[in-house]
């Protein structure tokens, strides 16, 4: 491989892999709840767990979970990547039955949540009668 050719090479697999791992970190947080009101918890056992996909997995495949306070009903992720998220909310007991009926589940969830600032503060209000399953 001639010098040119691979300075250029080196210079494009330079910005790719800065393209991959820079854009805008931030620290985002918020509180669930369901109707409005705190979620409610049967025993005192379970967890709840929130987790941020990237909708485009392609430019950004990490998986973001975040630390939650079950008892306060918040969550927090540090350096998150600014960008479009589907999230995931699951409020499982101490059987690990989720109480949301699995609506809000990775594979289920219609929740989409958009990060641009730090310290951003997006709260999720659940619906209190939640979504049928759908029929063919």
């Amino acid at each position: 491989m001639n010098v040119t050719l691979r300075r250029a090479f080196l210079l494009t697999l330079a910005i790719g892999m800065t393209g991959c791992s820079g854009g805008k970190k931030s620290d985002i947080g918020g509180t669930i709840t369901r109707g409005g009101k705190p979620l409610v918890w049967e025993s005192e056992g379970g967890h709840l767990l929130v987790i941020f996909f990237p909708e485009d997995r392609t430019a950004n495949p990490d998986v973001y979970s975040a630390t939650t306070d079950r008892a306060a009903g918040t969550y927090s992720i540090p350096k998150l990547r600014a960008g479009k998220y589907i999230v995931a909310i699951q409020q499982f007991d101490e059987r690990h039955l989720d109480a949301l009926g699995g609506k809000y589940d990775p594979v289920k969830t219609q929740l989409h949540y958009e990060v641009i600032q730090d310290g951003q503060v997006i709260d999720i209000d659940l619906p209190k009668d939640l979504p049928s399953a759908k029929g063919p």
